[in-house]
């Protein structure tokens, strides 16, 4: 058997190599085909496959506990706010578990780093004691953090490195353990680094540094470490040997309902309708699988890869259709050896098994390509993000992407190779004295067909959601943000990492002011805690003079601390009042400024000037409402702007300020963005400058997901097109040299070249006419899939499918002129001659 196999693709590599050409573009069609999908695949793993970098990741599990929360909640891409537990709660479930071999609370920070005079901003996570015991990672170098380390008392402050920051910022010294790195202000000893490709646990994050949890007060905003109205930790543990998550959980909540019911619900109880008040006693501790780390875009991003593996996988069925074809025509060229193999008593089946292990060897070909054109889409991919996302994203060959490839290159033996195989040996066999000269049949024609139309419908299909994502970007591009983006800077600083008390942090922030605004080409500047569209925001419940809350009903507001002259500097119109000014400082009576939607929603009408609002419980409303302004953009350029209040930030303490800056008409930011670290420097040299990027950049960030998602679209419904166009050009191609005689014929009885034409380009517009018919159909199905990334259009757009249809039949008279011409072109005479 293994010497007939062997006899086989020895056979089979000989006939390849005797074609060299039609071999070429077999193997290049299958290599783009599952090289895109396998580039899509290890992003796919990476994001929402992977399982953790640590030992026996399956005993992980992640904690939750869902129900309302009073106070302040603070989530980010590790889970939404039922994953976020305050501090005390958190040290209790450390205290009180018995089924976790530990646990490990957690939580990212941003920082500024300062090592041997040199400063930067990076971003790290704050992690409890039970965190890396919890993982069983080991320390690449050094130690990790531990128990004693997290323990209030004694425990020296202490900081481990991430693999890849110890690499580029350090030289992945050995020299760096036992030195200095100062976070936020803070000296802290170096005494690990982390292992390679450990990031932490929350999916395309890229952890500069871990700390104790217990320096959160001192480094963080999270000051106060026994208030149980601040949510903000995240919580991840290993289950014990042979506990299941649901044995455990039915564990925990004994112990866990008094802790709601005596020392969290007295903590939340003030405000709650009975409804809610309820629902906080019902509180439960929920735990879910953790192997794969947190992630608090899972199902958006399943979302963008739903759409993005069905367009990739259409891209390989078009592939597997041309080389379908391919093998079709080689099938009829070679009917005679078929004929003479079975003649001489070959059987059926070691005809089919020696054609489809010429399949599986194209197949195998076009898979070892796959993995240069998977590298070279993976490149082009990194390009598209930013560069964070990029270090996290890295292409590897690791045994997942290997094994997909393998399994979608027999995929594709499967899928072009048995059909051809199959009907050569029927049709010599029914006819074992037919000809290799002889014509195909007219089902081989129509089969070759109907591959081709396949290939055209898929690539309309395509081209009409690669539209679909065009307008919808455009509308995205174009959408009013309230505010106006040309001419506009921004960079953030944050001085109180550094130290600094709130007088002086705000003293700096005048200076940075003046000094910019006398600078040559600026208008104004003015600055904001929260930076515009930035997938951040800060909320709060707030009372509002005349408003009467119903118990169930939503409170909260967005809200930023806010410069003078800003809405001025942003181009935002101010509807009624006025702008805050220098006078509005912290001596000065508390004032606010609210947009169109708060007045809408706390229904103030033309009351709004005058009236108060409160963001303290059990304290009257005190902060007087000076003006009204238009709605504009928060967090995402795509989202309705959200009811917002406005506060000075000089009369609020502002540790962190995002300035704008705005340029006169004509005058290119570029420069004056040069000049910015050097201007803050002269101020404090060792506090960084982040974020520095014109309003434009921020915009385009903003929708990275979006522009990705388009361009990948776009570029691939391409090459769709040009696939299908070249397999409906090659079943023209062999359509006409099968008919030369009867082309011949034809014009022999006095046909003009005119009319050969037409029958040919006739033959190429009934094949795309029908098949662009059913690729606008399916373009609505694939509209439907990806309706969450669209914006401002939906699945069924006649400028999307229209042009998607006419490009492609644009493409069909391209593929049919060049066979019509050789039609056109045949010598009757030496046509009937050669018959």
């Amino acid at each position: 058997m293994l010497d007939t196999l062997s006899s086989d693709i020895r056979y089979a590599a000989r006939s390849l190599a005797r074609r060299p050409l039609v071999t070429a573009v077999a193997v290049l069609s299958l290599a783009l085909g599952v090289g895109v999908n396998t580039a899509m695949f290890s992003v796919f793993n990476r994001i929402l496959l992977e399982q953790l970098a640590v030992p026996s990741p399956d005993a992980l599990v992640t904690l939750s506990s869902p129900g309302p929360r009073a106070g302040d909640v603070s989530n980010n891409d590790s889970g939404d706010s039922q994953h976020v537990f305050n501090h005390p709660l958190f040290r209790d479930l450390e205290r009180m578990q018995t089924v976790f071999t530990d646990i490990g609370g957690f939580r990212e920070i941003e920082a500024n780093l300062a090592y041997r005079g040199q400063t930067a901003s990076a971003e790290g996570l704050l992690v409890s004691g039970g965190y890396f015991p919890a993982l069983r990672v080991q320390p690449a170098l050094g130690r990790l953090l531990t128990h004693d380390d997290d323990r209030e008392g004694g425990a020296a402050d202490v900081v481990v490195l991430s693999h890849r920051y110890w690499v580029n910022r350090f030289a992945a010294s050995a020299a760096v353990l036992n030195d200095t790195l100062i976070v936020n202000n803070v000296p802290m000893t170096i005494v690990g680094v982390a292992p390679p490709g450990f990031y932490g646990t929350t999916k395309m994050e890229n952890e500069r540094f871990f700390v104790p949890l217990r320096l959160a007060p001192r480094i963080s905003r999270w000051r106060a470490a026994d208030n149980r109205r601040e949510w903000w930790i995240y919580v991840t543990a290993r289950l014990k040997p042979g506990l299941s998550m649901a044995q455990a959980a039915a564990q925990m909540q004994p112990p866990f309902s008094p802790l709601v019911r005596d020392l969290e619900y007295p903590a939340q109880e003030s405000g709650l309708s009975e409804k809610a008040r309820a629902a906080v006693l019902a509180r439960r501790l929920v735990l879910e699988p953790g192997s794969r780390g947190q992630n608090g875009n899972e199902e958006e991003e399943q979302t963008i890869f739903a759409l993005l593996f069905t367009i990739t996988g259409f891209v390989l069925l078009i592939a597997c259709a041309n080389v379908a074809n391919l093998l079709m025509a080689r099938a009829t060229e070679r009917a005679a050896e078929v004929a003479v193999r079975l003649a001489v008593g070959a059987s059926g089946w070691s005809v089919f098994r020696l054609l489809f292990v010429e399949s599986a060897l194209l197949a195998l070909l076009g898979g070892a390509g796959s993995l240069v054109v998977a590298r070279a889409t993976m490149v082009a991919l990194l390009g598209l993000l930013p560069v964070e996302d990029g270090e996290v994203l890295a292409f590897a060959l690791d045994v997942p992407v290997l094994l997909f490839t393998a399994a979608a290159s027999m995929a594709t033996a499967l899928l072009f190779g048995v059909a051809p195989a199959v009907h050569a040996v029927r049709a010599r066999a029914a006819n074992p004295a037919t000809s290799g000269r002889s014509t195909a049949t007219r089902a081989t024609a129509r089969m070759r067909a109907s591959l081709a139309g396949s290939q055209v419908a898929l690539a309309t299909a395509l081209l009409a959601v690669s539209g679909l994502l065009i307008l919808s970007l455009a509308n995205l591009t174009q959408v009013d943000l309230g505010l106006r983006r040309d001419g506009l800077s921004l960079f953030r600083i944050s001085p109180i990492l550094n130290g600094y008390t709130p007088p002086r942090t705000v003293t700096l922030y005048s200076q940075i002011e003046a000094a910019l605004q006398q600078t040559p080409g600026v208008v104004s500047v003015s600055g904001a805690t929260v930076r515009l569209l930035d997938d951040s925001s800060s909320q709060s419940s707030i009372t509002v003079t005349g408003f009467t809350a119903g118990p169930d009903d939503n409170t909260s507001a967005s809200y930023t601390h806010i410069g003078s002259h800003y809405f001025a500097t942003l181009g935002i119109p101010l509807v009624a009042g006025r702008e805050f000014t220098d006078a509005d400082a912290s001596d000065a009576r508390p004032v606010a400024i609210v947009n169109e939607a708060f007045v809408r929603k706390f229904r103030l009408g033309r009351n709004a000037l005058g009236a108060r609002l409160g963001t303290t419980r059990g304290r009257a409303p005190d902060i007087d409402i000076v003006g009204v302004v238009a709605d504009s953009t928060y967090h995402k350029a795509r989202e309705t702007p959200p009811p917002q209040y406005f506060r000075p930030y000089r009369q609020t303490a502002a540790p962190t300020l995002s300035f704008y800056v705005r340029t006169a008409p004509g005058i290119d930011p570029s420069g004056l963005m040069t000049s910015i670290p050097g201007l803050v420097h002269r101020f404090d040299p060792n506090l960084p400058v982040d974020a520095l990027r014109t309003m434009d950049q921020q915009f385009d960030e903003n929708t990275t997901s979006e522009r990705v998602v388009m361009t990948l679209a776009s570029a691939l419904a391409m090459l769709a097109t040009l696939l299908a166009g070249i397999g409906l050009y090659a079943v023209l191609a062999y359509s006409v040299s099968q008919r030369v005689r009867e082309i011949g014929i034809r014009m022999a009885l006095g046909a003009r070249s005119a009319n050969v034409q037409m029958m040919v380009l006739g033959q190429s517009s009934r094949i795309a006419i029908v098949a662009t018919i059913v690729g606008v159909t399916l373009a609505v199905a694939l509209g439907w899939i990806g309706q969450a990334m669209l914006f401002g259009v939906t699945a069924i757009d006649v400028r999307a499918q229209g042009g998607a249809a006419a490009l492609m039949l644009a493409v069909a008279l391209i593929a049919g002129a060049l066979p019509a011409r050789r039609a056109a072109a045949v010598n009757p005479v030496e046509a009937l001659r050669a018959d």
